[in-house]
């Protein structure tokens, strides 16, 4: 134990030396600004757009992932595709827009020396896309190719079934990445005026900066830039978890050489108290189900559980198995037990430090960093990400103990494979413990 608690003040110790400074919140002409200053030579430069799939309507699902990916892929004003791709190469910037389920964004990473150039194609991308037909045309081409191998790969689809499960009658169940019908019917002119009229708006935008930068030159880039954009009204819609159906169970019949298996469960949002107990707990439960389906039954590969950490967020244990029955009763019994009598002191030292090897060890690089206050901003606060190596160190065993019981009360189960084994053990597949 005691071997334990040092391994994670070491680890403290190296974040801390990590960290070059705390990251700041202040407002530039009306937008929203969170920097961090490092000594890392990659500065990294995110414009987000708040909303996601509730911006838009599921007939149109993918005209945001659509119009963002555009912005850097399509030509702007002063560069054309292909004179936009060179200057990237030139000087090793990367420019690239993709969006969710909860935000949309543009985001650009360079060395600093070259900050110049980076900053110069990112504001472009960001207030002059031109969205060319021509050109759009063969980005949604390449986007439905990418959906058609989401679809065929079981991982990526069993992960679209549990979404279709967890979240019927939301505007979670828009696929954000769209769907063959609904990009293909997209013209260049819609794609145009939903970027410009509909997320070019100040109100909606915020921006991350992480690197190697100082205060001053970026609010001067800022308002060069971004001064002049529009500031309309928004108002985020509010998002509430749906009820859980008496069916508990979605599965598609597809010929698999094994087959895919995923219970979701409710979770806490990430700004409340319950986030960072529940992380560790869900962390244990992975650990167990590792422990008991692969290594002492030999009933599959590689079983898990993690969190999605969303404004809708819910848990998952996921398992590729021959043997569903057996499979999702260990899966069950794990979790109840877990419930039922809860966590050793060695589990909660071990979790925290697993915790923050894992996600704090990876996220030293300077886009890692941007793109963790980015998402803590959208979720709740960016300062969640700036103060969880603090605050995962005062979670308490009783605060673990309690927490799978406040939200682990329905499980919604999808299935993907031999639907026939899956109807057969039917009554495996329980709602509640």
């Amino acid at each position: 134990m005691k071997r334990i608690v040092s391994s994670i003040y070491l680890l403290f110790i190296t974040l801390g030396a990590f960290a070059q400074s705390s990251a700041t919140s202040f407002d530039v002409a009306g937008i929203k600004v969170i920097m961090k200053p490092t000594q890392k030579e990659v500065v990294s430069v995110s414009m987000y757009f708040r909303g996601g799939v509730t911006n838009y309507p599921a007939e149109k699902a993918g005209i945001e992932n659509l119009a963002l990916a555009a912005t850097a892929e399509c030509g702007t004003k002063k560069f054309s595709k292909d004179a936009f791709k060179d200057r990237e190469d030139a000087f090793g910037v990367e420019v690239g827009g993709s969006s969710g389920y909860d935000y949309g964004r543009i985001s650009m990473n360079c060395i600093s020396r070259f900050f110049d150039e980076g900053w110069g194609l990112f504001a472009e991308a960001v207030t002059n896309p031109v969205f060319d037909e021509r050109e759009l045309d063969m980005l949604k081409d390449k986007m439905i190719s990418g959906i058609k191998q989401s679809e065929s790969d079981p991982d990526g689809r069993i992960e679209q079934l549990a979404i279709q499960n967890t979240f019927k009658g939301t505007p979670y169940a828009i696929d954000p990445q769209g769907q063959e019908s609904t990009l293909a019917g997209l013209s260049a002119a819609e794609v145009k005026q939903y970027y410009y009229n509909n997320l070019l708006n100040k109100n909606r935008m915020f921006i991350v900066v992480a690197g190697k930068v100082n205060k001053e030159d970026i609010v001067k880039r800022i308002t060069s830039a971004f001064a002049s954009l529009p500031a309309k009204p928004f108002t985020a819609v509010k998002l509430t978890m749906p009820v859980s159906s008496p069916v508990t169970l979605l599965a598609e019949n597809r010929p698999l050489a094994t087959n895919y298996i995923a219970g979701t469960f409710d979770a806490p949002a990430v700004s409340g108290n319950d986030y960072l107990p529940f992380r560790l707990a869900i962390s244990v439960l992975s650990t167990r189900l590792f422990t008991e389906i692969r290594t002492n039954r030999n009933l599959s590969y590689a079983p898990y559980a993690h969190t999605e950490n969303r404004l809708m967020p819910y848990g998952i244990m996921y398992v590729s198995t021959t043997d569903p029955k057996a499979s999702v009763e260990v899966m069950l019994d794990v979790l109840k037990d877990l419930v039922e009598n809860g966590f050793s002191e060695g589990e909660l030292e071990s979790g925290k430090s697993g915790y923050i090897t894992t996600n704090y060890m990876k996220e030293e690089s300077t886009g890692a960093i941007a793109d963790a206050l980015g998402r803590m901003e959208i979720l709740g606060d960016w300062r969640i990400a700036d103060e969880t190596a603090e605050r995962i160190n005062r979670v308490t065993l009783p605060e673990l103990n309690s927490v799978l019981k406040k939200y682990v009360k329905t499980i919604r189960w999808s299935y993907l494979g031999d639907k026939k084994l899956a109807d057969e053990v039917s009554s495996v597949f329980r709602s509640t413990l």
